[in-house]
């Protein structure tokens, strides 16, 4: 009986910590209606956030209301606040807060599997790229084989990849990396594949890699001050903008002697990207120079 009381008592105290640091936003009454159901089974946030907020995107990622909503189960678990979209899933999920499994995709082509189930048939019976969103990878993941896996940022790569019949294997996590590619990363890591990461010289892409590289151990590639050299007087028209303190020195210096972003659609990039076979076909027609002659494009 004693501990039944009990039981309640922090329950309730639970449920109170819980509206009193929700309760700083300035629709309160939405807020504490949501969690005071927290302690039993919850739909997506979208649902919840309808039948709580009456707005299904009240929730969404990066908004005050999510923002308090996570600092507050942080607290009840005793824990510090997590950051990583995948941490942050989890600890929703252990309230009973399913995340959206479903929209967010991450892209695999050519990956070589060893186990029997559905995502593992899916990828080993299709030669073109395949779509795997996060209910795919935590239900029933699949079995990589110890094949190094380039990763990289933006599906043009991809497509490219596809033109040539490159039978590398490759992942796209198409920018900024959202749960359902933090956790393909941490499935590669779990059965022992290695990574190797490949991203945009840009502000945005030069962050990411350095996450990817110090999170989950990722060879850079495609990423150096060689590459710079290589793409020439002819990187893209987009400025670069200030570069991130994690950024090799070498690469930094080259990078703002051209001030300007290479991305991953450049043919310098795609040639240290794709098989040495498929950058001899794909090699790109002479283009005008400025003073009348003709180079090829990057020199």
């Amino acid at each position: 009986m004693l501990s039944q009381v009990s039981s309640r008592c922090r329950a309730h105290d639970a449920a109170w910590v819980m509206r009193r640091r929700l309760c700083r936003s300035t629709d309160a009454a939405k807020v504490a209606s949501v969690t005071h159901c927290l302690s039993h089974t919850a739909p997506h946030p979208g649902k919840l956030a309808h039948d709580h907020a009456g707005d299904p995107h009240y929730f969404d990622p990066t908004t005050g209301p999510e923002q308090r909503l996570i600092t507050a189960l942080a607290e009840l678990a005793d824990r510090l606040e997590p950051t990583r979209p995948d941490h942050i899933r989890a600890l929703l999920a252990e309230h009973a807060i399913i995340a959206d499994r479903l929209y967010a995709t991450v892209l695999l082509n050519q990956v070589r599997v060893l186990g029997d189930g559905p995502i593992d048939r899916r990828l080993n019976e299709v030669t073109t790229p395949v779509a795997l969103n996060l209910l795919d990878l935590t239900r029933a993941p699949p079995r990589l084989a110890p094949d190094p896996l380039t990763v990289v940022e933006n599906p043009s790569v991809l497509e490219a990849a596809m033109e040539c019949a490159s039978t590398q294997p490759r992942a796209c996590t198409k920018g900024q990396l959202r749960v359902v590619d933090h956790v393909l990363l941490q499935l590669a890591v779990d059965q022992g594949v290695p990574l190797r990461y490949a991203g945009n010289l840009d502000v945005a892409g030069l962050r990411i890699a350095a996450a990817v590289q110090q999170t989950y151990g990722a060879t850079l590639i495609a990423m150096d001050a060689a590459l710079v050299q290589a793409a020439g007087d002819l990187p893209s028209a987009v400025p670069l903008g200030p570069l991130p303190n994690t950024t090799d020195p070498d690469l930094a210096d080259r990078l703002k002697e051209t001030g300007r972003v290479i991305y991953q659609e450049h043919d310098a990039v795609l040639s240290r990207l794709l098989d040495p076979t498929c950058s001899q076909r794909r090699a790109s027609p002479l283009v005008p120079r400025p003073d009348g002659g003709e180079r090829s494009p990057g020199r």
